[in-house]
């Protein structure tokens, strides 16, 4: 169930009269309406599925100086969100005296009603199921009647997700919904060595419109060979590296072992050490990274987050300097007061650091807390072709892509699974393949050790991003290639 805009208008009212009734007392309240349906279709070489899900709800807050109060419903009941309200109205605001951690919100004050839209080249929702079903058997097909040599794919997973998230937001000042449509192709071969070891590729395509679909035969040739090279490739042995990251690795360095360590929630409980280096210098001049959700036709792309700020890019570093966390309403609030977890924010703050709302209060569902998560996080391109890198390179590896990362926030290490690798030597890429590497090391130094930075800007990424082992929110990640010396890998 899909609303259209007069629909949208209408809930808007409704929410803006809960909202007045919640306020009595002088809180501050908003209502989020969330409402996401989504379609999977998945095969391999026995079976294809096809699965439909739905997460439609509303939640409402009022916050008392100190913290908030929330209450979330299945549906919209117009009824139990009224007597809700009224009971949420007997909720006191605290006296600035009463206690001494009352709290002043960030909350932009600018008055704005308005409805935002992400647009694809083709509406997936003009295109029938079976169709979308038949494109998925096309392309598993496609792949598993096209190899050329052994060893043979042994199994192959085609996905297809199609999301759809629609969202309401009001408060005093704003009245805000957004519509997002996104398309997801995810390939997965699997393939046996010649060790009867069983490895696997993959490769995604996004778009917010159907057109993710148009898969080149040129796509499924270099999905093929890629997968019988991982199939050929040798174990590395552990040691230092000269090594150009692909976008999916610089992006996954972005987001993984910088960017959780950012989150403004995870600071100010003292459980993240970035605090420490807000407003230091640890990577040279060339060296940005950005948090935006406002980055056009990507998978972590919003208009506005589920507080209601408006999408706008946000430096964690720039030009080599820890500059801003990501926050959400609380924590940035809670952040720019004098004291927390040890640190005095106010030295912190003399040094050019900066604690201001961004956009990046997200909640998984309606019924889920909102905590300050990324967005689409990535490097900020630079002046090197990655041509010209590859040729600065007398012996290292270009890093093609992993099979993920973990967050450390707490250490500030990087700790990133499955890179596929390529061997350089003498400024040219050999063909000689390498799998299952694990790269170590200390975030800061590993930043101070970048020679290069790409000048071309790609952030491929199209996944699922959790805080900690829960709280899954999409996500993009990317950037152009980086040119790092003495890179830890196994």
């Amino acid at each position: 169930m899909e609303f259209d805009l007069a629909k949208i208008n209408r809930i808007k009212k409704f929410f803006l009269r809960l909202v007045e009734v919640m306020q009595s007392n002088g809180n501050y309240t908003d209502v989020l309406l969330i409402n996401d349906s989504s379609l999977t279709i998945s095969k391999d070489k026995t079976d294809i599925n096809i699965d439909n899900s739905q997460d439609f709800g509303v939640t409402m807050r009022v916050f008392d100086g100190e913290k908030f109060h929330a209450h979330a419903s299945t549906g919209l009941n117009e009824q139990l969100l009224l007597e809700k309200a009224k009971e949420f109205s007997k909720i006191q605001l605290l006296p600035q005296t009463s206690n001494k951690n009352k709290i002043k919100l960030d909350i932009d004050t600018k008055q704005l009603n308005k409805h935002f839209v992400s647009n694809g080249s083709i509406n997936p929702s003009q295109v029938g199921t079976q169709e979308k079903a038949e494109f998925v058997k096309h392309i598993h097909h496609q792949i598993l009647s096209n190899q050329l040599s052994t060893p043979t794919i042994i199994n192959l997973r085609v996905i297809y997700e199609e999301t759809k998230e629609q969202k309401i937001f009001v408060n005093r000042f704003k009245q805000l919904s957004q519509n997002i449509t996104s398309c997801f192709i995810g390939v997965v071969p699997f393939v046996l060595t010649k060790e009867k070891d069983i490895r696997y590729h993959y490769k995604s395509f996004f778009s917010p419109g159907y057109e993710a679909t148009n898969i080149s035969e040129k796509d499924v040739k270099e999905i093929i060979e890629k997968t019988l090279k991982i199939s050929e490739a040798k174990k590395l042995s552990p040691g230092k590296y000269t090594c150009i990251l692909s976008p999916d690795l610089s992006g996954l360095l972005a987001h993984e072992s910088f960017g959780h360590g950012m989150e403004s929630d995870t600071m100010f409980k003292d459980r993240a050490k970035a605090i420490e280096f807000i407003g230091k210098k640890i990577a040279p001049d060339n060296v940005s990274i950005i948090d935006n959700p406002s980055f056009p036709a990507r998978n972590g792309t919003f208009f506005f987050d589920d507080e209601g700020a408006l999408a706008e890019p946000t430096y964690l570093i720039k030009k080599g300097i820890v500059a801003q966390p990501i926050t959400d309403m609380y924590s940035a609030s809670r952040l720019t007061m004098e004291e927390q977890g040890g640190h005095n924010l106010k030295k912190v703050l003399k040094k050019g650091g900066c604690f201001k709302r961004t956009a990046n209060a997200r909640a998984e569902s309606y019924d889920h807390k909102c905590y300050a998560r990324m967005s689409n996080t990535y490097f900020d391109e630079g002046d090197t072709s990655p041509e010209t890198m590859i040729k600065m390179v007398k012996d290292g590896l270009y890093l093609h892509y992993s099979s993920g990362g973990m967050e450390d926030p707490k250490g500030w290490h990087v700790q990133i699974q499955g890179i596929v690798a390529e061997k350089i030597r003498n400024g040219k890429l050999t063909g000689e393949f390498f799998y299952e590497i694990g790269m170590t090391g200390y975030l800061p130094t590993m930043l101070g050790n970048i020679l290069a930075v790409g000048n071309k800007l790609i952030i491929p990424g199209t996944g699922r991003c959790g805080k900690g082992h829960k709280e899954w929110v999409r996500v993009s990640e990317g950037g152009p290639h980086l040119l790092i010396k003495e890179v830890d890998l196994a």
